[in-house]
C-alpha cells in the first residue's frame, strides 16, 4: 500500500461492503496526517518507518481491529515503535487515522529533553483507553485534513507549523511521554509574577506562534505556576491570554487590508490559525462581527 505514509505494508482485502477505499493525507513540516475509509475488512502486514513513531486510531465503533492477534481496545491507540513489525485484522468495512512524527522532531520537542519513554525496540504497542485523548486525535486530523483539502496554501504555511506542533504535543502524550523539566520542582528557582509575565512577553514578541509549555520553559516555572501567574495578573490563563493576542492581531490585519487584496483564509493561514469554524466563532464573540464583515469594512 504505498498510499500509507509511515511505514511499508501489503493489504489483502476481506468481506467488501462496498468498492470505496479512499485515504486522505496531509504533510505539516514531516508530520504526516491520514484518514483512511475503507469499504471492506482487510488483512494488512508490514513494517513501519525506521526515522519515526507510528500512531493509529481505530474509528468504526462497529468493527472489531485487531493488532498482531490482539483486540484493539475502544479508545486505545496502537503505537508502533521505529521499524516494527505488525499485522492489522477487520473482517468489516472500517474507518481509521494516524500520524507519524519523525523520531528528531518528538526528542526536540520542548518538555521532552529526555526523549520518549523508553520501550523495547522494534514493537507495537497498545495503550490504555482513553475517550478524552481519542476525541482529541480524531478531531484535530479532521479540522487538519478539511484545511488542507479546501486550502491547497496550508501545507507550507505558517498554520502548518502550529498544527504539526500541536501534534506532536498531543503524541507524545499518548505515548507517555511526558517528562518533568530539566530543573526539579526543589531546585527550580522562585520567580516573581511580574519577572514571570516579562520573560513571556519577551518570548511572545519573539516568536510569532509559541505554546504554553515553551512559555513555562521560557520563564522557568510550571505549567501550573505560569497559570497562577496570568489568572493574578490578566484574569485570564495563558491559553486564553494567546488566543486573544491571536484574535486582535487578526483584527488588525483585517481592518487595515483591501478586500481585493487578500481573503480571511489567507489571513487566518498567515497567523497560524487552522481551525476556521472554531477562530471564526471566537473572534465573532469577541468583536461581535464577522472575520468577513471586519474586511469588507
Amino acid at each position: 500500500m504505498a498510499s500509507v505514509r509511515g511505514a511499508d505494508c501489503t493489504m489483502m482485502l476481506q468481506n467488501v461492503a462496498r468498492h470505496s477505499w479512499q485515504i486522505q493525507a496531509a504533510d505539516l513540516a514531516g508530520v504526516r496526517v491520514q484518514l483512511g475509509r475503507l469499504g471492506s475488512g482487510n488483512i494488512i502486514e508490514g513494517q513501519s518507518y525506521p526515522d519515526g513513531y507510528f500512531i493509529y486510531l481505530p474509528l468504526s465503533e462497529t468493527c472489531e481491529y485487531m493488532a498482531n492477534g490482539a483486540a484493539i481496545p475502544k479508545n486505545a491507540f496502537l503505537i508502533f515503535e521505529p521499524g516494527s513489525e505488525f499485522s492489522l485484522s477487520t473482517k468489516l468495512e472500517h474507518d481509521w487515522c494516524t500520524i507519524f512524527i519523525p523520531a528528531d522532531q518528538l526528542c526536540c520537542h520542548p518538555g521532552l529533553e529526555e526523549g520518549p519513554a523508553p520501550s523495547d525496540p522494534m514493537i507495537c504497542r497498545t495503550t490504555r483507553p482513553s475517550r478524552t485523548l481519542a476525541d482529541r486525535f480524531r478531531t484535530s486530523a479532521h479540522e487538519i485534513l478539511s484545511t488542507a483539502r479546501n486550502h491547497p496554501e496550508f501545507e507550507s504555511s505558517l498554520a502548518a507549523n502550529v498544527a504539526s506542533a500541536q501534534l506532536i504535543d498531543l503524541g507524545s502524550t499518548i505515548m507517555g511521554c511526558e517528562h518533568e523539566r530539566a530543573t526539579s520542582r526543589d531546585g527550580r528557582p522562585k520567580r516573581s509574577r511580574k519577572e514571570i509575565i516579562q520573560r513571556v512577553e519577551e518570548l511572545v514578541e519573539e516568536r510569532e506562534q509559541v505554546s504554553v509549555r515553551e512559555l513555562a520553559t521560557a520563564a522557568q516555572v510550571s505549567e501550573r505556576t505560569l497559570r497562577q501567574a496570568f489568572y493574578e495578573v490578566f484574569g485570564v490563563g495563558p491559553t486564553r491570554y494567546l488566543q486573544l493576542k491571536k484574535l486582535h492581531e487578526i483584527y488588525r490585519v483585517l481592518r487595515q487590508a483591501e478586500p481585493g487584496q487578500t481573503t480571511v483564509a489567507r489571513v487566518f493561514l498567515e497567523h497560524g490559525a487552522c481551525e476556521f469554524g472554531r477562530v471564526a466563532a471566537r473572534y465573532c464573540e469577541l468583536f461581535g462581527e464577522l472575520p468577513s464583515e471586519t474586511l469588507r469594512r
